[in-house]
């Protein structure tokens, strides 16, 4: 297991107990609800948000790529990207530029955020595209 998916799982596990608790409570106004547009099976978002719902047929692949804004409202580099998607559903090993997460257990109301939590607050370029097959390996 590499140890991207371990910091991955380890997030999830630390963020679902603290969540159980009430200690972890995303403020309203950083949840975002989207929906996947059917012409191209993707949702595109900028902004500050930190955690994002939407549905998802069971079975299916989720493909996400966030990409941190600098001053500029630019992307940084990908070799500085500190901010990695994290899912309840499981990592797929890809070599696509995406992180994949399936297949998903169940259809239905999904979260995505990321770590590390030093990110949360700055801007970002969010895609997340839903597809029925694997992605690439």
């Amino acid at each position: 297991m590499s140890t991207r998916s371990c910091w991955i799982g380890l997030c999830l596990v630390l963020a679902t107990g603290l969540a159980s608790t009430g200690l972890a409570q995303v403020p309203p106004e950083m949840r975002h609800a989207f929906r996947i547009n059917p012409e191209d099976g993707c949702y595109r978002y900028t902004g500050d948000a930190i955690e994002f719902t939407g549905m998802f047929r069971k079975s299916s692949y989720v493909g996400i790529v966030m990409r941190t804004l600098d001053a500029a409202g630019q992307p940084m580099p990908e070799a500085e990207e500190t901010r990695t998607p994290a899912m309840d559903a499981p990592l797929v090993a890809s070599t696509a530029p995406e992180t994949w997460f399936g297949p998903l257990a169940t259809g239905g109301l999904h979260t995505i955020t990321f770590i590390p939590c030093t990110a949360f607050g700055s801007s970002a370029h969010v895609v997340i595209c839903g597809r029925m097959h694997p992605p690439r390996r």
